[in-house]
């Protein structure tokens, strides 16, 4: 697979004992809400971006009609006890191989900076929603998922629904264990709708994430954001059931709408 790295700095910055956070699209969306969230509130600055022949052939054209490729992004924040790496992104690739090698190649740029650890995100896609999102913690050992669950009381390791993690959220684990990397995994419960943004799952991960590393981020503004979400969803709820009984009442004889 060919990679197209872009180099955002000048002097390599030297970091202490990091940690990676990843989150890329997936269901709902909720690892790259939660990472982009955190690149924007911290004072991250950009490593590198990546490009990939593993991702889509096509191009992105924002509102002044200039077109970029899609592509992954890895930061760094300067932090105490120790510096974060955060994984962010448009994409990632969905065929076997390509993730393989593409988790190889993350891991490989994060070691230059002596990275061993990770923090992965993601979401279980369930067949309807919820209605308490449970959140479980899966990791390269028992001695790690223990150090992380012990921030939180919501977090959850029985009876797990998820019994494989695809992407990045799973390999840069897998692949990771390999090279004595250790990590974990947190996974909330989602509904599986593909047209669905799980800002509200997200926030929930971004509070045990304010447990566990202290990043220091006011997450109301997560919250009102899901507020506004919520209610602009109500709105249209609302709309679409006054047509309904709109069209109810001009179709008498009609004893069910398809």
């Amino acid at each position: 697979m060919d990679f197209i790295v872009k180099k955002n700095f000048s002097k390599k910055p030297k970091l202490k004992n990091p940690i990676i956070i990843a989150g890329l699209p997936g269901i709902g969306n909720i690892g790259k809400i939660c990472t982009d969230f955190i690149v924007e509130e911290l004072n991250s600055k950009k490593l590198y971006e990546i490009y990939s022949s593993s991702f889509p052939h096509s191009v992105f054209i924002n509102e002044e009609g200039i077109v970029n490729l899609p592509k992954v992004e890895l930061h760094y924040i300067k932090r105490k006890p120790r510096d974060i790496l955060v994984l962010s992104g448009d994409i990632q690739p969905l065929k076997e191989k390509e993730s393989y090698d593409f988790a190889e190649k993350i891991i490989s740029l994060c070691s230059e900076f002596k990275c061993k650890e990770a923090i992965t995100l993601g979401g279980i896609g369930l067949p309807s929603s919820p209605q308490k999102k449970r959140i479980f913690i899966t990791g390269t050992d028992k001695k790690i998922i223990k150090k992380y669950k012990k921030s939180s009381k919501e977090i959850k390791t029985k009876g797990n629904s998820a019994a494989t993690i695809l992407g990045i959220a799973g390999l840069l684990l897998g692949i990771g264990k390999l090279k004595n990397w250790k990590g974990i995994s947190l996974l909330i419960e989602t509904f599986a709708d593909p047209y669905r943004l799980g800002l509200e799952e997200a926030k929930n991960l971004m509070k045990i994430l304010e447990k566990t590393l202290n990043l220091g981020i006011d997450l109301k503004k997560l919250g009102n954001e899901v507020e506004k979400i919520e209610k602009e969803e109500k709105i249209e709820n609302s709309k679409l059931m006054k047509k309904i009984k709109k069209i109810s009442s001009e179709n008498k004889d009609t004893s069910y709408i398809g």
